[in-house]
């Protein structure tokens, strides 16, 4: 039986703008209820580098490894602007809805 490689397999799964959406949704809901902000910023980092995985998103690539550290910290946790920049960049938005 062949192995699948999981990073790979998440990079082109993420490249789906909707399945991005709903992956960051789901790591922002997980970070809210148990605080673990370093599993968002990697969470973020690789729907950024799905996203910029296009030769022709090469300036992309370069602004977001800029907004997100390689080894995200809770001491270097990007600000909300940045996290607005990297949405942007990836082609998503942040909304809120009444619960």
């Amino acid at each position: 039986m062949p192995v699948k490689d999981y990073r790979s397999d998440l990079l082109i799964r993420l490249k789906n703008p909707e399945y991005a959406a709903l992956y960051l949704k789901t790591a922002l809901e997980e970070t809210l209820q148990d605080g673990d902000r370093e599993a968002f910023l990697l969470a973020l980092r690789n729907v950024a580098e799905a996203q910029a995985a296009t030769p022709s998103d090469a300036d992309q690539t370069e602004i977001a490894g800029k907004c997100l550290p390689d080894q995200p910290t809770v001491d270097k946790t990007p600000t909300v602007e940045t996290l607005l920049s990297v949405l942007d960049i990836v082609g998503l938005r942040l909304e809120f809805k009444s619960a």
